[in-house]
């Protein structure tokens, strides 16, 4: 398993997964990801498996933060470790950075609610801990989750709005719940 940074030849690769592991409504334009990439705000990691990819991450850097915005296995990939050495790898990467990310809150009534405790599991398996932030946007109840320190909720709004920028920040009515 090799990972490295995204070539321009991997991006249809990126969709197709991008498109089959985020709901429509946790999803950004794609064009404005690979904008934010080529400007250099944000960078993309890839997992390859025998030339495939078996995986993305999606990373902003602010200040001593590093936020993941999206990351997704593909279905080929799961459970076969590949998550995880990506997790390990952003945290090889950004030694002494705190590393944070949202999931889906855990709400029984929800649909998907025994695949939202997977996941939860999962990031806390790989050395994420709760940080009793939660953040309301158009994606519904999230849950901020650290890895290599603490996080307040002041400093994920403002990690959020410069990871989604002014407008998509606005857009998204992102703002922090108890």
């Amino acid at each position: 398993m090799e990972i490295k940074k995204i070539e321009k030849s991997q991006w249809k690769e990126i969709k197709k997964i991008y498109k089959e592991a985020f709901p429509k409504n946790e999803r950004k334009p794609f064009a404005s990801i690979k904008r934010s990439v080529k400007r250099g705000k944000s960078e993309i990691l890839i997992a390859l498996e025998n030339n495939i990819v078996a995986g993305f991450i999606m990373l902003t850097e602010y200040k001593d933060i590093v936020m993941i915005e999206y990351f997704a296995v593909s279905a080929e990939g799961r459970g076969k470790g590949v998550g995880s050495l990506m997790l390990d790898e952003i945290h090889a990467r950004h030694k002494g950075k705190r590393t944070v990310l949202l999931i889906e809150r855990l709400i029984q009534e929800a649909d998907n609610y025994s695949q939202r405790v997977a996941r939860k599991s999962f990031y806390i398996r790989n050395e994420f801990e709760e940080t009793n932030i939660f953040i309301k946007d158009f994606g519904g109840g999230m849950e901020v989750l650290c890895r290599g320190g603490n996080i307040s909720g002041e400093e994920m709004i403002e990690v959020q709005k410069y990871a989604l920028g002014r407008l998509f920040f606005m857009l998204s009515r992102g703002k922090l719940i108890d």
